[in-house]
C-alpha cells in the first residue's frame, strides 16, 4: 500500500471516485445533499434518542402517573411515572395498552354528520347553530371528573346560557361513599392501607381489578400479604364468586349472593361481644349473630364464629365491600354493615382513614335516568357525550337509545363506539396523549397530563375543550376571557395552585417542574372519623336471591378490558383472562356440581336467558363459584366500535335490570338466569394446556409452617456430576455479567401486566382468535394458572413463563445454522437473519416458550408507528423468544461506558419487572454477589433458599431464571382425578 495512505483513506477515495463516476454520466446532475453536522438551536430532538415526558394515565378514574418514551417525536412505550405517590412507577395491563388508543385504526378521523364526513369548518357552524337554538336546554354527559377539567364543563355550560350535566361512570363508588356518609359522616371513599393489616377480610371487593386503584392496591397488598420474616399475614374473601382477587386469597367463604352484609354483622356481633367501646350497638348486633344468618348465608354458625376469632386473633383488621359481584338492591347496606365491622375491629382510623378533602363532586346512575326522562319529555334539546359510551353500557330496558333520539346529539369522542355511531354529529376528540389536563383523585396528588406528542397524522382532531371553548366563545364573547386555549385556562388554575401551596417562584419555573415531576405532591392530610349512632337504623335484610328460581346472574369484571372500554385494543383482547385463560370472547363460569344437575357439558354452548333477554356462550367449569349462580364476564359483545372490539362475546348488560339500591346506582345482580345446553362443544379459544401440574411442580408452593420449620427445603438442588466444564469455569463467559431474573410467586397475583408490557416494548404481534386457537400465538411470557385442590377448598397459583435463559439450554445444541447460541453474557441469544425456521429448538425446549412466524404480521396504520424503533420486527419463517430485554441491556452499558463505569445494580430494568405493581419480578447480574437478585437467586448464601427452585431443575438446564415458591398459610388437599375426573375441567386451545 502506498506510503502514509491508510486502509480506511483508500477505500474513501475509491467510493468518491466511483459516485463521481456516476454522476458525470447521468444528464441531469442531482441536487446537493448537505448533512446536518451541528443541529439548529430550535432543533428538539436527536434521531433514535429517547426523551421521557409526564403524564398522567386516563383509562380509569385512578388518575396514575405515566412516564412516556418518545422517539422522534413518536410515543413508543408507556411506563409508570417512578415520582407518582400512587402508583410509584409500576402500571396495569390497561395502562399498558393504553397507548393502543393512540395509534388505534378505529379512532375518529374527521368530522361526521349524518354519517357523512364533513369539514371541521362546517362541523363547527352546526355545532354553535344547535347550541344557540337550544338555549339552554342542553345536558352535558360525560365521565366523573376532577381538577381543571370538572370546573372548566360547569364554566362552559353557565357560559352558553345553562344546561345539566350528569357524569356516568358504569362501575362507579357511590354507592360506597354513601354508605361512608351514613357510617362516617363522610362522603368519600379513605385510604385503604393494606400494609397495615395482619388480617384482611374481604367482602366480594375485586381490589386488584376494577375497584379502586388496583395498582396502588396490589402494591400495599403485596406488602401485606407476601411471606416475610417468618409470617405471613392472612387473607380471606368472603363472596359468592372468586374473581382473581379472590384468587390470591388463604381462604374463601363461599356465600350465598347478596348476603355479604349479614355476614360482616355475625362477625362484628361476636367480636362486639367482648367489646365495650360502640355499647350502643349491642342490641342491634344481637339481630345477627352467627346462628341467626347461617341459613340465609349459607355459612355455618361454626365458621362465621371461626371467622371472628381469626379476626380478633390476627389483627389489626382490614374490611373490604363493595364492587359488581354484591351490587344488589342492598348494597348499601351491605357496605354500611362493613363499615361497622371495620368500626367494631377497631380498623377505623388506622387501616382505614379518611382524607381532609371535599369529595369530587359525581352523580348517581338514577341522575341517568331522569336524564333519560327528560329526553324522552323534549325537554332536552341538546346532548353532549363527551367520551361516554352509554349506548352500550346501560341495561336496554332503560330506553337510553331511544331517547336519545329526541334530542340533537353530539359526540366528542377519539375512539369510535356504539354512541359515537348513534350521534348526530361526532367531533373527533384528542386523545390524553395528545391534549393537556390534570387530575386530582386524592389529597395531596394533583396530577398533570400534558402532549407528549403531536397530533397522528392520520387524524385531524382537537382537543375537546379547545372545541368547547371554541364554540363558547362564539355564542358569550366574554366568557372566558384571558382564555385563548385549554391550556391557558389550566395554567390559570395553576397559578392559583402555586399561590395556595405558598411557592414563590416565577410561574414559568414552577410549571417547568410540575411537567417533569408529573404532578406536585405533597402529603395527604387525614382527619379522624367516627361511626355514626344512626347506623343502628340501617336495616341489613337477605335479599332472598337463593331461593329464588333459577340461578343469580353475576356480571364480574375483567382487568383487561374493564366496562367495555378496553375491548377495542388488541392486546388485552389477545392476552388471555388470567382466572379462565379464554381469548377473544365471553364465557358463563358455572360451578360443575350446578352443571351436571343441569346436563350441562363443560365448554358447551349454552343459552342463557333472563327477563330482559337470551344469548348463547361458552359454559366454562369454575369451582369458585356460589351453587346458585353463574358469573359473565362484562365488556364484551360490541357492535360499531371498531374491528377489533366488534363481534366477539356478549354483553351481558343486555340481560339485566334496570333496578337500583337506594343511593340510585345499579343493582346489577338482581336478576335470575335459566340455562339450556344448545350444543355440546363451542369454538371459545381456550391457551391452558391443562389446569393441573400433575406433581410437576412448575408453580410450586409451601406453607408457613414448613418454612419455619426447615422442613420446605428438600435438598434438591444438588447438581448432577457432568462430563463438560461449567461455563461458569470456561474462559470467556459470564466476566463481568451474568444476567439473572427472580420471581416471587408469593408476590405474583396474575394481574397480566408484565404480558401486555413485553407485548409493548418488543414489537410482538397480534394473532387473532383464529390463529390462537390453532397454538399459533406469539406472547413471549405465558402467564401460566394451574389449580390445586376441588370444589370450595381449591387453590389458585400463577407462574409467568419466559424463556429461561439456560446456561446449558436444550434449543441450543440442535439448532443447524446455529441461530441460537449462549453468548459471553449467559443470555440464550438468537441471530435473526441465521434462522431458517426448522423450529428444532422448540421442539427441544422443555419450557415451550419459542415462537414462530407463520406469517410477515401486519401492524395495520398507524399502529406501526407505535413501535419500539429499538428493536427489529421479525419475518415470516423466523423463530423468536424473550431476550431478557437485551436492548435496554445494551442502552444501559453505553450509557455507563460514557461515564466510565461498569453497570451498578438496579441500572438494566427489564420491561416485565418495571411494569409489575407487586415488585414479584426482580433483574440483574448474578455475578455480583451484592445485587438484589443474586441475593434472591444463589442458592447457598440466600435467607430465600428453602423457597428457591428451578422450573424442571431435573432437565439440568440450568435456568437463568430462579423462583420463590408460593406460601400458603394451610395445605390444600390434592386433588383426586380418579374421583372427580367428570368434573376436572377440559383444556384446550379450541
Amino acid at each position: 500500500m502506498t506510503k502514509g495512505l491508510s486502509r480506511r483513506n483508500l477505500f474513501k477515495y475509491m467510493g468518491v471516485g466511483g459516485a463521481t463516476a456516476v454522476v458525470a454520466g447521468c444528464e441531469k446532475k442531482p441536487e446537493k445533499l448537505i448533512p446536518m453536522l451541528v443541529p439548529p438551536t430550535d432543533y428538539e430532538y436527536t434521531p433514535q434518542t429517547a426523551y421521557q415526558y409526564m403524564t398522567t394515565c386516563r383509562e380509569c378514574d385512578a388518575a396514575c402517573g405515566m412516564m412516556i418514551t418518545t422517539r422522534e417525536h413518536r410515543a413508543q412505550k408507556a411506563e409508570g411515572n417512578p415520582n407518582h405517590p400512587i402508583n410509584q412507577g409500576t402500571l396495569c395491563a390497561r395502562g399498558q395498552a393504553s397507548m393502543q388508543s393512540l395509534y388505534s385504526p378505529n379512532r375518529h378521523a374527521f368530522p361526521i354528520a349524518d354519517g357523512k364526513q364533513i369539514p371541521w369548518e362546517e362541523g363547527m357552524q352546526q355545532f354553535n347553530a344547535i347550541i344557540q337554538a337550544a338555549s339552554g336546554a342542553i345536558a352535558y354527559l360525560g365521565k366523573p371528573a376532577t381538577g381543571s377539567e370538572g370546573s372548566f364543563v360547569n364554566e362552559w355550560l353557565q357560559a352558553v346560557g345553562g344546561g345539566e350535566r350528569v357524569n356516568f361512570d358504569l362501575l362507579t363508588q357511590n354507592s360506597q361513599t354513601a354508605a361512608n356518609k351514613i357510617a362516617f359522616g363522610r362522603a368519600d371513599i379513605p385510604e385503604y392501607a393494606f400494609e397495615k393489616a395482619g388480617i384482611l377480610l374481604n367482602f366480594s371487593a375485586d381490589f386488584l381489578e376494577n375497584w379502586g386503584n388496583s395498582v396502588e392496591n396490589a402494591r400495599r397488598f403485596a406488602d401485606m400479604h407476601a411471606y416475610k420474616n417468618g409470617k405471613k399475614n392472612r387473607f380471606i374473601h368472603i363472596s359468592p364468586h372468586v374473581s382473581l382477587t379472590g384468587a390470591k386469597s388463604d381462604r374463601w367463604i363461599a356465600i350465598n349472593p347478596g348476603t355479604e352484609g349479614l355476614v360482616a354483622l355475625a362477625i362484628a356481633s361476636v367480636i362486639q361481644e367482648g367489646n365495650e367501646t360502640y355499647r350502643f350497638l349491642t342490641k342491634y348486633l344481637k339481630a345477627f349473630t352467627p346462628e341467626k344468618v347461617a341459613e340465609a348465608t349459607g355459612v355455618s354458625a361454626e365458621i362465621l364464629r371461626e371467622l371472628a376469632n381469626d379476626a380478633m386473633e390476627h389483627g389489626p383488621v382490614l374490611a373490604l365491600g363493595g364492587g359488581n359481584v354484591s351490587a344488589t338492591d342492598q348494597n348499601v347496606e351491605t357496605l354500611v354493615a362493613v363499615n361497622i365491622l371495620n368500626a367494631v375491629s377497631g380498623a377505623l382510623n388506622k387501616t382505614i382513614r379518611f382524607y381532609d378533602q371535599t369529595a369530587a363532586e359525581s352523580s348517581t346512575h338514577q341522575d341517568l335516568t331522569q336524564l333519560i326522562s327528560d329526553l324522552e319529555a323534549g325537554k332536552i334539546k341538546l346532548l353532549i357525550i363527551d367520551d361516554s359510551n352509554p349506548v352500550y353500557a346501560l341495561p336496554p330496558s332503560l330506553g337510553f337509545k331511544q331517547a336519545m333520539k329526541k334530542a340533537f346529539v353530539v359526540s366528542l369522542a377519539s375512539q369510535k363506539s356504539e354512541t359515537s355511531h348513534s350521534a348526530n354529529l361526532v367531533l373527533p376528540a384528542l386523545t390524553a396523549y395528545e391534549s393537556w389536563g390534570d387530575a386530582f383523585p386524592r389529597s395531596g396528588v394533583r396530577s398533570i397530563q400534558q402532549p407528549v406528542m403531536s397530533t397522528v397524522n392520520t387524524f385531524d382532531a382537537k382537543a375537546r375543550e379547545d372545541i368547547l371553548l371554541s364554540v363558547s366563545q362564539n355564542v358569550n364573547n366574554k366568557s372566558f376571557s384571558g382564555n385563548s386555549s385549554y391550556l391557558d385556562y389550566l395554567q390559570n388554575n395553576w397559578k392559583k395552585i402555586q399561590r395556595k401551596v405558598g411557592d414563590t417562584k416565577k410561574f414559568e419555573s414552577f410549571w417547568i417542574g410540575v411537567l417533569e415531576n408529573g404532578g406536585l405532591f405533597e402529603k395527604p392530610k387525614y382527619i379522624r372519623a367516627y361511626l355514626n349512632r344512626k347506623v343502628t337504623s340501617v336495616k341489613v335484610n337477605d335479599p332472598g336471591l337463593a331461593g329464588n328460581e333459577g340461578l343469580t346472574l353475576l356480571p364480574t369484571t375483567s382487568l383487561l378490558i374493564g366496562d367495555g372500554s378496553g375491548a377495542n385494543k388488541p392486546w388485552l383482547q389477545e392476552v388471555p383472562h388470567p382466572m379462565s385463560q379464554i381469548v377473544w370472547d365471553s364465557w358463563v363460569e358455572i360451578n360443575p356440581d350446578t352443571a351436571q344437575k343441569l346436563g350441562i357439558n363443560d365448554r358447551a354452548i349454552i343459552e342463557v336467558t333472563t327477563p330482559h333477554g337470551s344469548v348463547n356462550a361458552t359454559a366454562y367449569y369454575h369451582f369458585g363459584i356460589n351453587r346458585n349462580a353463574i358469573a359473565i364476564p362484562m365488556g364484551q359483545g360490541h357492535q360499531n366500535s371498531g374491528n377489533v372490539a366488534d363481534g366477539f362475546g356478549i354483553n351481558v348488560m343486555n340481560l339485566l335490570s334496570e333496578k337500583m339500591d337506594t343511593a340510585g346506582n345499579f343493582a346489577l345482580v338482581s336478576t335470575q338466569a335459566k340455562l339450556k345446553m344448545v350444543n355440546e362443544k363451542s369454538y371459545t379459544v381456550n391457551t391452558d394446556g391443562n389446569a393441573r401440574q400433575l406433581g410437576r411442580d412448575i408453580a410450586a408452593a409451601t406453607t408457613v409452617e414448613e418454612l419455619n420449620s426447615g422442613g420446605a427445603h428438600h435438598g434438591g438442588h444438588k447438581r448432577p456430576v457432568e462430563f463438560y466444564p461449567d461455563r461458569a469455569e470456561t474462559a470467556g463467559y459470564y466476566k463481568p455479567y451474568r444476567w439473572g431474573m427472580t420471581i416471587d410467586l408469593d408476590r405474583c397475583n396474575g394481574c397480566s401486566a408484565c404480558v401486555v408490557a413485553c407485548y409493548a416494548e418488543n414489537n410482538i404481534p397480534v394473532v387473532g382468535k383464529i390463529r390462537t386457537a390453532i397454538g399459533r400465538e406469539m406472547s413471549w411470557i405465558r402467564l401460566e394458572r394451574y389449580i390445586e385442590g376441588y370444589g370450595d377448598d381449591f387453590e389458585t397459583r400463577f407462574s409467568p413463563m419466559l424463556c429461561q435463559q439456560c446456561g446449558n439450554a436444550g434449543c441450543e445444541t440442535v439448532c443447524p445454522v446455529y441461530a441460537t447460541y449462549h453468548n459471553p453474557e449467559g443470555l440464550n441469544a438468537m441471530i435473526y437473519n441465521r434462522c431458517v425456521g426448522t423450529r428444532y429448538c422448540s421442539n427441544n425446549c422443555a419450557y415451550k416458550v419459542r415462537r414462530f412466524n407463520w406469517f410477515d404480521y401486519e401492524f395495520p396504520a398507524p399502529l406501526d408507528q407505535q413501535l419500539n424503533t429499538t428493536i427489529t420486527t421479525r419475518e415470516v419463517g423466523v423463530m423468536e423468544k424473550c431476550t431478557f430485554c437485551v436492548q435496554r441491556i445494551k442502552t444501559a452499558k453505553y450509557d455507563a461506558k460514557n461515564l466510565g463505569r461498569d453497570l451498578e445494580d438496579g441500572e438494566v430494568v427489564t420491561a416485565c419487572q418495571q411494569t409489575c405493581p407487586t415488585k414479584a419480578i426482580t433483574f440483574g447480574n448474578l455475578m455480583d454477589p451484592e445485587s438484589k437478585v443474586s441475593k434472591n437467586a444463589l442458592l447457598d448464601d440466600s435467607e430465600k433458599r428453602d423457597r428457591q427452585y428451578e422450573v424442571l431443575a431435573e432437565l439440568n438446564y440450568k435456568p437463568a431464571i430462579t423462583y420463590l415458591k408460593k406460601v400458603n398459610t394451610r395445605v390444600v388437599v390434592g386433588y383426586e382425578s380418579d374421583s372427580h375426573g367428570s368434573q376436572e375441567p377440559e383444556q384446550s386451545h379450541g
